[in-house]
């Protein structure tokens, strides 16, 4: 009598989705997107798609938005004080006769943007890694945020739009700190509620959304535990980022 030894069962991987598919199921499906990244992760494409994005608005926008809002504020500073008029005169000039001095701005703009995108996934990583303690990994957490980050690019081209329809960036908001009244030289206290507030609009709300469904396949963890953790440290995140923004930027 033979004795047939039971055969262990094979896990099958799923199918590896490309980066066009994986970007249609983040904005409609976005449960059905992260099947495959659980072992192998995809994080380049969303994130320098994302900095292109940025860039390449930035660069063909700096004359007629980006120039004309900066020029704004350095009124301001010869105003309150904080500037010498020939000072302003002399870096107006430098943006104005040198086209290309555009990317002393633009790149730290970008180099500021991944810098957001690692601490983002690494709030993400401690929430669901630590907090929830699930094996959850950091590379992981990058996926999560860079992919779920392309429902925000809805929100930067509107931006840009209206800030070129203003011919400013002052004024533009797409959250709640629409709803605070416009200052000539706002506060602290202003630049940093309404930066806050900012973080509490609809596309904010769509991309936790996304990065909540992400982590909670990724690391098997209930989405509503997820659910709770993410949008706890979004908050406290916003309000960090809200902090360093008015004690950094001078205010009234």
């Amino acid at each position: 009598m033979s004795i047939v030894e039971p055969h262990e069962p094979v896990s099958i991987a799923p199918p590896r989705l490309s980066p066009f598919t994986r970007a249609a199921r983040i904005i409609v499906r976005p449960a059905a997107a992260w099947a495959d990244l659980a072992e192998r992760g995809q994080v380049w494409p969303p994130l320098l798609v994302g900095i292109a994005l940025l860039v390449g608005l930035m660069a063909l926008s700096f004359q007629h938005t980006m120039l004309p809002t900066m020029l704004d504020e350095w009124s301001n500073a010869v105003a309150n004080g904080r500037m010498e008029q020939s000072q302003m005169d002399q870096i107006a000039a430098t943006f104005t006769d040198k086209p290309a001095a555009m990317w002393y701005v633009i790149v730290p703009q970008a180099a500021f943007y991944l810098l957001i995108t690692l601490l983002t996934a690494l709030v993400v990583w401690f929430g669901a890694g630590f907090v929830l303690g699930t094996k959850f990994r950091y590379s992981q957490a990058m996926n999560v945020v860079c992919w779920a980050g392309i429902v925000r690019w809805p929100a930067l081209f509107l931006t840009f739009a209206l800030a070129w329809q203003r011919q400013t960036f002052k004024g533009v908001h797409l959250g709640l700190g629409a709803l605070l009244p416009e200052a000539d030289s706002p506060s602290k206290l202003q630049v940093g509620l309404s930066t806050f507030l900012d973080a509490l609009g609809p596309f904010e709300a769509w991309w936790v959304a996304v990065v909540v469904i992400g982590v909670a396949a990724l690391s098997g963890a209930p989405r509503r535990n997820v659910a709770w953790v993410l949008v706890a440290l979004y908050l406290a995140f916003g309000a960090f980022i809200a902090a360093v923004k008015a004690f950094f930027i001078p205010g009234a």
